[in-house]
């Protein structure tokens, strides 16, 4: 794990001190049945106090740090502009906020988030981090002011149809580059590509995962990122293995230039006998899928090559 790895996963261990475990998996529960039948929408909070909030901090914060994290990460290698302030729209309790301090140190950041038992544990759980926070409904929130990187992580798939295209105008307004992540579901890659459209529309440049600019040839398209488990993570989600695979969709568009990756491998690569295969999407804006063979002089890199990467 990197250090904010370690530091988020010490800071929700104190947040944890004292919580009758029995009291924190009723409310666990609860909240995974209505992430898993995606009931959670801009109507009823996902929230409704800091007991709620804590047990979406133990069970989805880890998964969104790390779907977020790889996502920013792409931010890194694909738009060359520097980062110094981020805006964080919906942050709930941080998690964006902790992806962009791992990979941009003293970043400035503000969060914007509606729901106070949220803001009140992302505060508490900041360990020193100096993030503004703010209070806000993002079915009413217009710009301010104007930021290098701005982030949509999880929140599309609660708002409306007209909301979520309005945040998205909003959005454009006031960054140079904006990062859109969803789940890995195929609503959560309709509502990526509705943003995808917007961003090309208001005359952005699509960094990443996309090495072009054409419709997606994709009926769906997704990633995956694996975290670890700690022994109370798989008790409340009664799992047995001490790792989880978080599936999501991001989008990275920009104003910035951008050094556009030549393919995606869009699928987990598969290594039959002496052969790796990769599914990939290409600059054409095709789906394709290659066959390396160890006789190959690209055999090592492919073997190297994961799901998500470029190639």
């Amino acid at each position: 794990m990197s250090s904010v790895d370690t530091q988020l996963h010490a800071a929700l261990a104190r947040a944890l001190h004292g919580v009758p475990h029995h009291e924190l998996r009723r409310r666990v529960d609860a909240l995974s049945a209505r992430y898993r039948n995606e009931q959670i929408n801009d109507t009823t909070p996902g929230m409704s106090d800091d007991l709620d909030a804590l047990a979406y901090a133990v069970v989805r914060m880890p998964a969104t740090y790390h779907a977020i994290h790889a996502a920013l990460a792409a931010v890194a290698r694909h738009v060359d502009a520097p980062i110094n302030t981020h805006l964080d729209l919906g942050g709930g309790t941080g998690a964006a906020a902790w992806a962009a301090a791992a990979h941009w140190p003293g970043l400035r950041t503000e969060i914007v988030e509606r729901q106070p038992a949220a803001i009140h544990l992302g505060k508490t759980i900041a360990a020193g981090n100096k993030w503004r926070w703010t209070t806000g409904d993002l079915r009413k929130w217009s710009p301010g002011g104007s930021t290098d990187l701005l982030t949509i992580a999880y929140v599309l798939n609660e708002l409306t149809d007209d909301a979520r295209r309005a945040l998205v105008d909003a959005a454009v307004r006031c960054a140079q580059t904006v990062v859109v992540v969803e789940p890995g579901t195929p609503r959560g890659h309709r509502h990526i590509l509705e943003a995808r459209d917007q961003l090309l529309a208001h005359g952005f440049r699509i960094a990443a995962p996309c090495p072009h600019e054409a419709p997606c040839p994709a009926t769906w398209c997704h990633f995956a990122t694996r975290l670890p488990r700690t022994e109370l993570r798989r008790l409340l989600k009664n799992g047995t293995r001490n790792f989880e695979d978080e599936k999501f969709m991001y989008v990275v568009a920009t104003h910035s230039p951008i050094r556009t990756a030549p393919a995606r491998v869009i699928a987990r690569p598969t290594t039959p006998k002496n052969r790796v295969v990769l599914d990939l999407c290409t600059a054409a804006g095709a789906a394709e899928r290659i066959v390396v063979p160890k006789s190959s002089e690209l055999y090592r890199a492919a073997r190297r090559t994961s799901w998500g990467d470029a190639w």
